[in-house]
């Protein structure tokens, strides 16, 4: 079995990024503006699985004498989350706890979906519009493309067996920043009069290379 082993000293030497990237990776959520020394110090004590192929991780800190332990594959609690990549894909990653997972082996042709409810508002509780997307029972944590022009949403585990259906989790409210229509309202085709100060800053330009490089994200 592979071994990955992190010191506090091997977490000094990674950048803000790395520890950023690596904390992302065991769901520690990273506000803005964190301080590095709290952000190391989650990582020496988080408890989540390593990665997808089950290798197990073991995070040792320099304070304790070098006393370890090893992560366990997973909270045993039914959660799902989700973080934005940015307005328009939403990256999801669940876990499932072990009476969830043998309630589902014991059903017969269940489909394991992703529920994206966009919201009126932060505090609603129905949603004024909803999709869902098979999910992968593998990985655990895929992308979502996001339709345009929502505000807020929310992500909801699902189980789906015949006509029957039972949401096993339930994510926070995720707001999506919203930028200047200025910017949104282009489209490529439609004749537009940018003023002075979008001409130089080359905002044609910037359209197109959208238009080119993601052309999906067009109605």
């Amino acid at each position: 079995m592979s071994e990955t082993i992190l010191t506090r000293a091997d977490l000094e030497k990674l950048s803000l990024s790395q520890l950023s990237r690596l904390a992302d990776e065991y769901g520690i959520d990273v506000p803005e503006n964190l301080d590095r020394r709290f952000l190391i110090a989650e990582l020496i004590d988080v408890q989540e699985d390593y990665n997808n192929s089950g290798d197990e991780m073991i995070i040792s800190s320099e304070d304790s004498n070098q006393s370890t332990f090893v992560l366990p594959k997973n909270y045993n609690e039914t959660q799902v989350s989700g973080v934005l990549r940015n307005p328009g894909w939403l990256f999801v990653y669940w876990n499932m706890s072990d009476s969830d997972s043998l309630m589902l082996k014991s059903v017969r042709n269940y489909e394991l979906r992703l529920r994206i409810c966009c919201l009126e508002n932060a505090r609603e509780v129905v949603p004024e519009e909803a999709f869902e997307v098979l999910a992968s029972t593998d990985a655990q944590e895929q992308y979502v493309l996001l339709p345009a022009g929502k505000k807020f949403l929310k992500v909801e585990l699902v189980y789906v067996a015949g006509n029957t259906g039972k949401v096993l989790a339930f994510s926070p409210v995720i707001t999506i920043p919203q930028g200047s229509s200025l910017v949104s309202d282009l489209q490529m085709g439609r004749d537009t009069e940018f003023s002075d100060i979008l001409k130089l800053s080359e905002m044609g330009k910037v359209v197109t290379e959208q238009y080119t490089n993601h052309r999906h994200s067009f109605s």
